[in-house]
C-alpha cells in the first residue's frame, strides 16, 4: 500500500532545548487510513496556546485535527479512533467537555490515559486520531 508524507518537520522545531532532531510528519496517509500525529497546544506553525489550560491546549489540538484532516482528504466525520493523554485527573472532564464540542455527534471508539508526562512539562493533553477516506459513494 504507497502512503503519502504530509507537512514534514523536523522536531527541533517544537522541542527546543533538547536535543532531538527527528524527521517527522503531521500525518501520514496510507491508502485510505490517516494517522496525525499526536495534537498538542502547540499551532500548526509552531506558537503554542494554552500555557497552564488543558481545555485551551485540547481545543488547539482539535483545530489542528481538524485542518489536518481536511488536508489529508478526510474529515472530522471519518475519525475512527481517538487517544486522549493527560497528565492530571483533574483535567479530564474539562478536556474531555472541550473533545466532545468538536466531535459533536461523532462517536469513534476512544481510549483516556493519564501519565506521567507529555515531550515538554507546559504539554498538558496530547490527542491521537486515526481515521479514514471514505469511498466516494459513502
Amino acid at each position: 500500500m504507497a502512503h503519502e508524507r504530509l507537512r514534514r518537520f523536523n522536531t527541533g522545531l517544537y522541542y527546543k532545548g533538547q536535543d532531538i532532531r527527528n524527521e517527522m510528519s503531521m500525518v501520514v496517509k496510507a491508502g485510505k487510513l490517516i494517522f496525525l500525529r499526536g495534537q498538542t497546544g502547540f499551532t500548526l506553525d509552531g506558537g503554542f496556546v494554552g500555557l497552564g489550560d488543558a481545555a485551551a491546549q485540547a481545543d488547539q489540538a482539535m483545530k489542528n485535527v481538524k485542518i489536518l484532516l481536511e488536508e489529508a482528504g478526510s474529515k472530522m466525520d471519518h475519525i475512527c479512533k481517538i487517544t486522549t493523554y493527560i497528565t492530571d485527573r483533574a483535567y479530564r472532564e474539562p478536556v474531555y467537555q472541550v473533545v466532545g464540542r468538536h466531535l459533536g455527534s461523532i462517536a469513534p471508539v476512544g481510549t483516556g490515559l493519564i501519565v506521567n508526562g507529555l515531550a515538554l512539562p507546559e504539554m498538558l493533553v496530547e490527542i491521537d486520531i486515526d481515521a479514514v477516506i471514505p469511498d466516494e459513494d459513502a
